[in-house]
């Protein structure tokens, strides 16, 4: 797979704004886009679960023509009904394009492979896009651990999504994509080598036997940093970034947007 398919990035806002701040920066970030040339679906926001309905609404009736996506931060594994607090990916129908699954935050509270892998199917059956991420948690990690303890996360979820009669070739078809966020990167400032995330996204490739699978990175994105972990080609190109704090600036977002090719 080569870098012609578009870069996408996806900004997680996590737990970081209060509602009404989600609204003013996706404005924000929505003239910026439009004064720079953003390229149409080259941007998703994932704001927290109830900013998502707000931003979503503003970007749709606003800034439609940026087609800048929304994606919810997670979603339950139930289905809809008695399951009080939980919000059913069916739920999400209509005001996300995507759901963020198994970010390591989630994973630190608990979350397994397998309860992961129930949410990848309950995603892929309301038909909304999953993007799942995956990470390693030692910096001093080989090459060679690393990628074995990548493509083993994934083959727990896909064996949690199976559970539910959902198998791989049907998540391959959802158009799933997956995130490489090293835990060791993720707010550290210290994001990992070009190289190192080109080797996991070529194990991830062997491992599910797709040249097209959409594989990010994410941990420590800035804009110097942005161009180089999609400089890779063939089958250990990455096809964009999962930013974390850098997204909380209009600025910071549009300036990685522009090292990366999609905004001027």
């Amino acid at each position: 797979m080569s870098n012609v398919v578009q870069p996408l990035l996806i900004a997680n806002w996590k737990a970081n704004l209060a509602p009404g701040e989600e609204v003013a920066l996706a404005a924000q970030i929505s003239v910026q886009a439009a004064a720079r040339r953003l390229s149409p679906g080259s941007l998703m926001i994932a704001p927290s679960m109830v900013g998502l309905v707000a931003v979503a609404s503003l970007l749709r009736r606003e800034h439609d023509a940026l087609k800048i996506g929304i994606a919810a931060q997670d979603c339950s594994s139930d289905l809809a009904g008695a399951a009080t607090g939980e919000i059913p990916a069916t739920h999400l129908l209509g005001a996300a394009d995507a759901v963020i699954l198994g970010h390591s935050e989630r994973r630190a509270r608990g979350e397994s492979g397998s309860l992961i892998g129930a949410k990848l199917a309950r995603c892929v059956a309301a038909g909304i896009r999953p993007i799942v991420c995956l990470g390693d948690a030692d910096p001093k990690a080989t090459e060679s651990e690393r990628c074995a303890l990548v493509v083993r996360q994934w083959r727990e979820v896909l064996a949690g999504a199976a559970a539910l009669g959902c198998d791989a070739a049907t998540v391959a078809a959802s158009g799933v994509t997956l995130a490489y966020e090293p835990i060791w990167a993720i707010g550290s400032g210290q994001a990992a080598s070009p190289e190192v995330a080109a080797a996991v996204a070529r194990a991830l490739r062997l491992e599910t036997s797709s040249s097209s699978l959409r594989i990010l990175y994410g941990g420590s994105v800035d804009g110097r940093s942005a161009a180089g972990f999609l400089s890779a080609t063939g089958e250990g190109s990455l096809n964009g970034l999962l930013i974390g704090g850098a997204s909380l600036q209009a600025e910071r977002l549009l300036e990685i947007a522009t090292a990366v090719g999609v905004a001027s």
